[in-house]
């Protein structure tokens, strides 16, 4: 690569020879070209320009990966090319431009090809070029470098206008369409999708895509970098957005939401990972393993207080709360006036521990006195087509059962109620070796339950979110977490095969349906079945590692393994700049309530990481749990009428559930308190006497 030396005005004699032909003044011409993007690129110390001149008409960077970047020169000027991982091309070449702008209200776009192409070493290109549209000069640079030892590439892209330009937005992709299917995954908008239309993007933990073609023989992560300040809603970058449909619209990020401002100078600096492992699970982990590798990822230390502190604010609090109806239960947060009779069992489990390490009295009546109540929750009539199922909510101002969940959805929850017979039949266990008392119309009410529920299986092995015999509706399969970890503790209690069978069921739904296209629905009782969700990805992770604790089957701690890398993707992976309250960690729960939390919901996450790091020596999973188990000691109230309650949120980062970016939200004595505290005294972090 040859280099020419020009001075300001042999520049603006090139530069007047632009394809759209719009001569601009000499003087002009220098001021735009001292205040864009490009001038400190372009200008040496002695004033002076460098534009480097290109000898063929490809240029090509590569890695020792087996990443391999061919750059193409068109009659136009340099396009992006072609993309090949060990020597297969990832999708068509792109001969078109290296990026484009897109009108938004006719959909036109407008590719840019670079004019000027240099290759720095023989990972990194560098490319310069320059166009009109509307009238407006449009200057862009770009750098792409290849990592050291991964088949990643960073895709460092700056530009400017000379003046506004409205109805505008700059468009950044890696390849073409072709006939092969494509999916993608983006949390929390989009699971296993043919497409994906997000004009505004927001709440994703790694801020980046994950797009897969359907035989897995190819899986990419395209994202932002994480060292930039992605999404922030005070600056520009609020309109960034992300777009896809399967063989018709190619994957790309697109900036600016129809306003790019002159003289501003824009800025998206893009990663792609890549990997070849051809199936979800080895792919999956090299993938997060050299995003982390390629960012220098680290868990940032943060400490709150004493396990042993945060157990007994929750033990006083729970204690004394006006939450606690005798007789009946919790109620399950501060807004809602209900018993969540599905969570009684657990509630009743943890009283019951706390009984045992405390030899307080107290305790233990309220765990029998949940269990009991909860019984009244059962449809018992032998000719009731649900027989055997609870109703999931007691309202505790009109003293009725149903199962409502606030929700849309007509049906019982399978899944809580595996949740409910899960630890009635722990508790009984417990109080009749502990006591030698056989509380037989517990076990029999848990194994009515279970019985329903094997009822409920779908053609396809999987379990549905809602079910009702009396009405006929079932909905589709989900990942139901829940039962996956409970009916195999099920089986163990009662020793029936039919239960057996089901979990091998579940487990071959979750392989094939779940983990193998990276799409994770069900946890939440009160979203469509077909919703998106992180918190049952830490359900399959636990049923992985029981398994490998009974079985010792490697390939079950690879699965628990890599469900954990998938999860990690959900994880906002830094601070972020605009907020006060801590955000690493945190995760959005949903789409439909788009907030940041760190809480478990009806799984053991902090357990799992801890597990992890034990079992694989990795200890990134150690600090993981660490860091999210203080968050949650952060989100505990210390004192007043709520003490030892958790909030449920740690930051509204885009204000979608409030109007502060540091709001907490409601407060919760259950649930999301509970599994907390549950971990730590089964972990035996604390101790409750």
């Amino acid at each position: 690569m040859k280099q020419k030396r020009f001075n300001v005005e042999q520049i603006a004699a090139v530069l007047e020879q632009t394809e759209a032909g719009v001569p601009l003044a000499e003087m002009k011409r220098r001021q735009f070209l001292q205040n864009c993007a490009l001038a400190p690129a372009l200008l040496t110390a002695q004033g002076a320009y460098s534009l480097p001149t290109a000898q063929t008409d490809r240029m090509v960077i590569k890695n020792s990966a087996g990443l391999r970047w061919e750059f193409e020169r068109t009659s136009k000027g340099w396009a992006l090319g072609c993309i090949l991982l060990n020597d297969e091309p990832v999708g068509e070449p792109i001969k078109s431009g290296m990026l484009f702008l897109r009108n938004m209200n006719s959909g036109q776009e407008r590719w840019l090809f670079a004019s000027r192409a240099e290759q720095v070493d023989e990972k990194k290109a560098h490319f310069i070029g320059e166009d009109q549209v509307d009238g407006i000069s449009c200057l862009f640079e770009m750098d792409i470098v290849l990592a050291n030892e991964s088949p990643a590439a960073d895709v460092r892209t700056r530009w400017s206008v000379s003046k506004d330009l409205d109805g505008w937005e700059v468009c950044l992709a890696f390849q073409n369409t072709n006939s092969t299917d494509w999916r993608c995954t983006l949390y929390p908008f989009a699971g296993n999708s043919t497409a994906l239309r997000r004009q505004k993007l927001n709440y994703v933990g790694v801020p980046a895509a994950l797009l897969f073609r359907r035989d897995l023989s190819l899986v990419a992560l395209f994202g932002i970098s994480p060292a930039s300040d992605y999404l922030n809603p005070t600056t520009w970058t609020r309109a960034t957005g992300f777009h896809f449909r399967d063989r018709a619209v190619v994957p790309q990020y697109r900036v600016g939401g129809g306003k790019l401002s002159g003289g501003l100078k824009y800025e998206l600096p893009l990663q792609l990972v890549l990997s070849g492992a051809g199936e979800s699970i080895a792919a999956i982990k090299s993938l997060v393993r050299d995003w982390i590798t390629i960012n220098d990822y680290r868990v940032e230390p943060l400490f709150v207080r004493t396990a042993e502190e945060a157990l007994a604010l929750f033990i006083d609090g729970r204690r004394t709360t006006s939450l606690w109806n005798p007789g009946v239960g919790y109620q399950i947060c501060d807004d809602w006036k209900v018993v969540y009779t599905a969570e009684s069992p657990i509630n009743a489990w943890f009283d019951y521990l706390v009984y045992e390490q405390s030899a307080q009295d107290f305790w233990r009546k309220r765990a029998f006195e949940q269990v009991d109540f909860m019984l009244r929750a059962q449809h018992l009539d032998p000719d009731d087509p649900d027989y055997g199922v609870i109703e999931t909510d007691y309202e505790l101002d009109n003293k009725v059962f149903n199962s409502k969940d606030h929700s849309p959805n007509v049906g019982y929850r399978i899944d809580m109620n595996a949740f409910a017979a899960r630890y009635m039949f722990k508790l009984w266990q417990k109080v009749k070796d502990r006591e030698g008392i056989d509380r037989r119309d517990w076990y029999q009410a848990a194994a009515r339950i279970a019985d329903w529920i094997v009822l409920q299986q779908n053609s396809d092995g999987g379990l549905p979110q809602v079910a009702s015999g009396a009405t006929g509706t079932r909905s589709v399969s989900v990942v139901s977490g829940r039962a996956l970890v409970a009916i195999p503790e099920i089986y163990r209690i009662t020793g029936d095969e039919r239960y057996a069978k089901v979990a091998q069921d579940i487990e071959r739904f979750l392989r094939e349906r779940v983990e193998g296209q990276y799409w994770f629905t069900g946890q939440h009782p009160d979203l469509w079945p077909a919703d998106y969700e992180a918190d049952s990805v830490w359900c399959a992770v636990e049923y992985r590692l029981n398994k490998y604790d009974r079985t010792g089957d490697k390939q079950d701690l690879a699965r628990a393994e890599a469900d954990a890398y998938f999860a990690f993707l959900m994880l906002c992976p830094k601070q972020l700049s605009w907020v006060r309250n801590p955000t690493q960690t945190c995760h959005t729960e949903q789409e439909h309530y788009l907030q940041y939390s760190n809480y478990c919901y009806c799984n053991q996450k902090i357990r799992c990481l801890e597990r992890l790091g034990a079992h694989t020596g990795d200890a990134l999973f150690t600090q993981l749990a660490d860091r999210i188990m203080q968050s949650c000691f952060w989100a505990q109230q210390a004192q007043g009428l709520y003490k030892g309650a958790q909030f449920e949120r740690q930051a509204d980062p885009w204000l979608e559930v409030s109007n502060e970016y540091d709001s907490k939200g409601v407060l919760y004595l259950t649930e999301l308190a509970l599994d907390l505290n549950l971990q730590l005294l089964e972990m035996g972090k604390a101790r409750a006497g």
